[in-house]
C-alpha cells in the first residue's frame, strides 16, 4: 500500500493526529488572551498543524484524484499562510511570501473554475461545491492583490481583520473535513455536512471583529 494511499495506516494516523491538533490549537488561541504566548503558541500549531495535514490532503488527493480536496488544501495552504504574513511589517521577504500565497490562491480559482465547467454536463448539481469554493478564491484573490499594493501604514488598520477572517477560514476548513468524511457515520444530511462548517467563518470573524472596533478585545497590550 502506497504511504500517499489515505487508508495507510500511517498517512491516516498522522493526518488524523494532525488535523485533531490544529482544531486544539484554534479553539485554545480563540479562547485565550490574544498576543500572549500562550495565544501565539497556540496559533501557530494550528497554522503548521494546518498546513501539513493540508498538504498531507492533497497528496491523498492526487493519488485517489478528488479535485475539491485539493482545492481545499491549497486554499488552506495559502489562507494560513496569508493570515501569518498579515501581522508582518512589509519587507522584500513578506512581499514575495504575499506573492506565493496570492498566486497559489489564482491557481486555486482557474482549477475550480474548470471543475465548474466540467461538472455541468454531467447534470445534477455537482458544479455548486466548485462553484461555491470558487466564489470564496475570488473574494481572497480580490482582498490579495488590494492587500499587497498597499504601504505599510496603510495595512495598519487591517492586519488584525485580515488575520483573523483568514485564520476563522483556515479553522473553518479543518472543522468541514472531518464532518464530510464521517457524515454518514453520524447519519449527518451531506447538504449540512458539506456546508454547514463553512457558517464557522462569519461567525468567528464578525464576533471578533466587532469587537476589535469597538476596543473589547483583550489583548496583551491592554
Amino acid at each position: 500500500m502506497n504511504i500517499w494511499d489515505p487508508f495507510h495506516p500511517v498517512a491516516y494516523f498522522l493526518h488524523t493526529t494532525l488535523g485533531i491538533a490544529g482544531i486544539l490549537g484554534a479553539i485554545i488561541a480563540l479562547a485565550v488572551t490574544k498576543g500572549t504566548n500562550p495565544h501565539i503558541f497556540a496559533g501557530r500549531t494550528f497554522a503548521v498543524a494546518a498546513a501539513v495535514a493540508a498538504a498531507t490532503a492533497i497528496g491523498f488527493s492526487i493519488t485517489t484524484f478528488a479535485p475539491m480536496a485539493i482545492a481545499s488544501g491549497m486554499i488552506t495552504i495559502s489562507t494560513v499562510g496569508s493570515a501569518f504574513l498579515a501581522l508582518r511589517s512589509k519587507s522584500p521577504r513578506v512581499a514575495a511570501g504575499e506573492l506565493v500565497t496570492t498566486f497559489l490562491m489564482a491557481v486555486v480559482l482557474l482549477w475550480l473554475l474548470y471543475g465548474v465547467v466540467m461538472s455541468i454536463p454531467q447534470g445534477g448539481l455537482l458544479w455548486i461545491p466548485p462553484l461555491l469554493f470558487a466564489a470564496f478564491s475570488a473574494a481572497f484573490l480580490v482582498n490579495d492583490i488590494r492587500f499587497i499594493r498597499q504601504n505599510d501604514a496603510a495595512r495598519k488598520s487591517k492586519r488584525l481583520p485580515r488575520h483573523l477572517s483568514r485564520m476563522a477560514f483556515a479553522f473553518s476548513v479543518a472543522v468541514h473535513a472531518p464532518i464530510v468524511v464521517f457524515a454518514d457515520d453520524i447519519n449527518l444530511h451531506p447538504g449540512l455536512a458539506f456546508y454547514g462548517p463553512f457558517m464557522i467563518w462569519p461567525v468567528i470573524f464578525f464576533f471578533f471583529n466587532s469587537r476589535i472596533k469597538r476596543n473589547l478585545l483583550p489583548t496583551a497590550n491592554a
